[in-house]
């Protein structure tokens, strides 16, 4: 930005520098001209403006060869052969006084920019004076002619009014270069080959032309215009033939340029689109989510004064940021409790590696910066490199409020989506410590704003991004197996044998013969979570099932220290390690038991350290969920693990074994068996009926 200030300061010093001088010189010809010139004298000059204005107005406007995507032109006219006629014929006072006059109508013409228009009237008058003078020396100096103007020999004019040609095009197109190069950032010589070597063709015509026009001009001013009327409209059909050629040759170039910006465009689109196919298959995403989030990121982007690539950028990096997370193993992305040490660190790793995948792709716009640094903090505590404030780049910090406002809002395998309110007093805590403040307050204030236009794009087909359901194997692929062969498959009966000590195997035989002999649903339930204590520990222990088929689940038995208060609650799938384990149907283990609770279940449960989770199948089919807290161990190993899930398998054994219209105990508050030896807690909708897999270890 301050590079941008610095160039533009010059380019106005340079203007300056050029308009001022020239003003002043075009005001002092004009008084020279009041004092100097007789009447007749100025009648016959001031005849010429008209021609010099007509002409003007009908400029022929080339765009130069470097400004196909800035605009950068430049206008030609005849009236430059006037204006050296002038010079010739009346002194350089004259001269000058046209070619300014001449620079503000061709520029007017050409652009409607006051301060262009100035400029061009100031430096046409620089240059005017230049030729003149250049004339005036070579004709003094070279042919010793002081004399007259109708006593110059016509070899004499012709030689002076070349090199005026020569120095009013080197002057002018100096100019002109310098200015544009101030502009675009480039070297004026640069500048000056590559847009106004070409033109060399337009100006060589014109000092023959001036010296034509001064021969007649010594005859009679009626033949001058006889002659000169159609050699001036000549030269203007030459420039402008010579300029539709030009134009043709530059169009050829915009359109092999335009199809080349088109076929990256493609490109980098595909290769996004690419990148979040990746994205997908390792962390999932919607892409209603990442166009919420680029509505917010653009909308606060334009308000904080973002170029179009920053907000071009924010667009991708709402989609990519993420793209690091293929570094990271499956089992931290899923995991719904709090990550260790070891695992955080890695899960650091997704914003390097994210940025190093960017950088590869020649993108136009910033992308890597907003990924690399979306998890830095406004207080210098974020990763990966603990930039602090105004340090972190501003569209990592957009991106950091607005990814996370939309992220809490969305229900996730260990919490519930905040309400809108939530999200905003969370943000808004945030701001000064995690978030920059200036960015907390644009987005909150203009908040009903992107909302709007998020409802706007609802009537809209949203775009995927690239991001849609993985496909799935085949049938016949998944029969396919590797040229060294698949490992032996291991059964729940070969695991045993493998990993479970001989007085393990016992007391899972115990349990399966216990179960069995359970005369009632009820007194079945109790007695496997009496036993289950023996076999896995645990404080409490929550069986959550089905009680409608239609995915209310519910705890309809628990058991141990704060069992009853968790009899009846109803488990969310998605929401929380229970919830999560409805959904995945896969067991979860060690996760911090006060993640799995309400907050006023969890003040219950300070204590405890740990859970398990484990699903209970029928017939490939999700029922139940047995949930273990514990307060006695720090984590459940992998022989506890295994012993659970055995243990479960043994459970549904067992139920699948009792008849459907077994009797049910009454008692909808607790209720106990003979040989227990603690409460076991059941809800009045604790029915478990139908067929459930068998264990290998139930016979």
């Amino acid at each position: 930005m301050e590079q941008k200030q610095t160039a533009k300061t010059k380019r106005l010093v340079f203007e300056a520098a050029v308009t001022v001088p020239g003003l002043i010189l075009w005001l002092l010809a004009l008084v020279f001209l009041s004092a100097n010139y007789s009447l007749r004298d100025l009648i016959i000059f001031l005849a010429l403006v008209p021609l010099v204005v007509t002409a003007s107005v009908f400029p022929n406007v080339f765009p130069l060869p470097t400004g196909l995507f800035t605009q950068e032109k430049v206008t030609f006219t005849p009236s430059d052969s006037i204006v050296l006629l002038v010079a010739c014929w009346y002194g350089p006072a004259p001269a000058i006084f046209i070619a300014g006059v001449e620079g503000f109508i061709s520029s007017r013409r050409a652009v409607r920019r006051l301060s262009s228009n100035i400029f061009s009237f100031g430096m046409m008058s620089l240059v005017g004076g230049a030729s003149s003078m250049a004339l005036g020396a070579v004709l003094r100096y070279g042919f010793s002619e002081t004399g007259t103007v109708q006593q110059h020999s016509f070899p004499a004019v012709g030689v002076a009014l070349l090199v005026a040609n020569v120095v009013h095009i080197v002057v002018n197109t100096g100019l002109v270069s310098k200015f544009f190069a101030l502009r675009q950032g480039d070297t004026t010589l640069r500048l000056w080959r590559q847009n106004f070597l070409w033109a060399a063709p337009n100006f060589l015509p014109t000092s023959a032309v001036a010296s034509v026009l001064y021969i007649t001009l010594q005859y009679n001013a009626l033949l001058t215009f006889v002659i000169g009327a159609p050699i001036l409209v000549g030269l203007y059909l030459g420039h402008r033939q010579y300029r539709n050629s030009v134009q043709a040759r530059i169009n050829a170039i915009e359109q092999a340029q335009q199809e080349r910006i088109a076929m990256m465009e493609k490109a980098h689109r595909e290769t996004i689109e690419a990148l979040a196919v990746a994205i997908n298959a390792k962390d999932e995403v919607t892409h209603e989510h990442v166009l919420r989030v680029q509505i917010y990121a653009a909308g606060v982007a334009r308000l904080l004064g973002c170029t179009a690539e920053e907000i071009e950028a924010l667009r991708a990096g709402a989609l990519l940021h993420d793209v690091g997370k293929i570094a990271v193993p499956d089992y931290i992305l899923n995991k719904p409790g709090k990550l260790t040490a070891a695992e955080f660190d890695k899960m650091k790793l997704h914003t390097v590696v994210g940025a190093q995948i960017l950088n590869r792709v020649e993108f136009p716009y910033p992308v890597a910066p907003v990924v690399r640094h979306h998890h830095e903090r406004w207080d210098g505590k974020g990763y990966p490199d603990g930039l602090q404030g105004e340090a972190i780049p501003l569209t990592a910090r957009i991106l950091s409020v607005v990814d996370c406002f939309d992220a809490v809002r969305e229900d996730r395998q260990y919490r519930k989506a905040m309400t809108r309110e939530e999200a905003i007093n969370f943000i808004m805590q945030g701001s000064g410590s995690m978030y920059d403040p200036r960015v907390v307050g644009t987005f909150i204030t203009h908040l009903p704003e992107f909302e709007a236009e998020i409802v706007a794009h609802r009537d809209v087909p949203a775009p995927t991004f690239g991001i849609e359901q993985i496909e799935q194997l085949s049938e016949a692929a998944l029969r396919v197996a590797p040229a060294a062969g698949l490992a032996e498959t291991v059964t729940a009966e070969r695991v045993a044998e493998r990993k479970l000590s001989a007085p393990q195997q016992a007391t899972l035989a115990t349990l399966a013969q216990v179960l069995h002999e359970a005369p009632t649903l009820d007194e079945l339930v109790a007695a496997f979570l009496t036993n289950l204590k023996a076999i896995v520990p645990y404080e409490t222990c929550a069986v959550a099932r089905d009680v409608s088929a239609a995915g209310n689940y519910i705890v309809t038995h628990a058991a141990g220290e704060h069992g009853a208060l968790l009899l009846g609650r109803k488990i969310v799938p998605g929401e929380g390690v229970t919830g999560w384990t409805l959904v995945n149907r896969k067991s979860f283990f060690n996760a911090d038991p006060k993640l799995d609770l309400p907050t006023a279940l969890a003040e219950h449960f300070a204590s405890y350290r740990t859970l398990a989770a484990c699903p209970l199948m029928q017939a490939d089919e999700l029922q139940s969920v047995v949930t273990l807290y514990a307060v006695s161990l720090t984590e459940y190993t992998p022989e506890q693990q295994m012993l659970l899930e055995e243990s479960v398998r043994l459970f549904a054994s067992a139920l699948a074994a009792q008849p459907t219209d077994a009797p049910l105990l009454t008692s909808a508050t607790g209720a106990s068996a003979p040989t227990q030896t603690q409460i076991i807690y059941r809800h009045p909708t604790a029915g478990l009926t139908g067929v459930v897999a068998e264990s290998d270890l139930a016979h």
